[in-house]
């Protein structure tokens, strides 16, 4: 689906002044060059971004999660704190590669990333302070790798809308809950964080999300969020939302 709507805010490609007024095009610089979609499991960030993919085709280059394209794969499940670091330091080593080789490939698109190079600390058995130190880096320097976090609250916490996965995604509710806990206190210190409570209908969930990404990468200059607010947000036109039925094979929410 390729989605053109009249209403749809300025992107990074519409040019400052038109070319008969000056001697050449200067396109305008995107506020952004890498978001990050995350939350804890069964938040519904996977089938958001795979909606965003197709709603903002010229503007996003939605990178998959790194840990989903390993264990399907074939890396094994950990069953010991051991096995969990040997995981967690391959999927921020991938995360990082997809990172770097799709901003060498694809520069003019900013990057949606289907969670960070910092989530994997929320996993580590020895805690997030023990996990960047492994890694050779710091939690201040992953998170500055991002211009924006959209934080998407898991499911669990409803009292209905959360099942597992087996082959993905194994936590049961209260793992899930704990896990959305701990993923968001890595990026409460964030400048640019845009939480995203859940709610019973999915929709309005998605419609947030939309409408957030859309100021991100519409707007040229910078401007911060207030903390869980998207200032001035309208709702998304009904035909941003058309090519919902396309996803409604993946819900309930991944």
């Amino acid at each position: 689906m390729t989605f053109v709507d009249p209403q749809r805010l300025l992107n990074y490609r519409r040019y400052a002044a038109d070319p008969a007024d000056g001697p050449a095009e200067r396109p305008l610089e995107p506020r952004v060059r890498r978001i990050v979609l995350t939350g804890g499991p069964g938040s519904g960030k996977s089938t958001a971004a795979a909606f965003l993919a197709r709603e903002f085709v010229e503007e996003l280059w939605v990178l998959p999660e790194s840990a989903t394209l390993l264990y399907k794969g074939g890396l094994p499940r950990a069953t010991t704190d051991r096995g969990v670091q040997v995981a967690q330091r391959a999927i921020f080593t991938v995360q990082r590669s997809l990172e770097e080789a799709t901003a060498l490939q694809h520069p003019d698109r900013v990057q949606l990333c289907d969670r960070a190079t910092v989530d994997g600390a929320a996993y580590w058995p020895d805690g997030a302070d023990s996990f960047f130190r492994s890694m050779g880096t710091t939690r201040e320097r992953e998170l500055a790798r991002y211009d924006a976090v959209v934080f998407m609250h898991t499911a669990a916490m409803l009292p209905a809308g959360y099942e597992r996965d087996m082959d993905v995604r194994t936590e049961d509710r209260e793992q899930a809950i704990e896990l959305d806990r701990r993923i968001h206190a890595l990026y409460a210190d964030h400048a640019n964080l845009i939480q995203v409570e859940s709610h019973a209908s999915f929709l309005d969930k998605l419609t947030f999300v939309r409408n957030a990404i859309a100021k991100l990468v519409a707007e040229p200059q910078p401007r911060r969020f207030a903390l869980g607010v998207v200032p001035e947000q309208e709702p998304a036109p009904l035909s941003a939302l058309m090519g919902l039925a396309s996803v409604q094979h993946v819900l309930p929410e991944d």
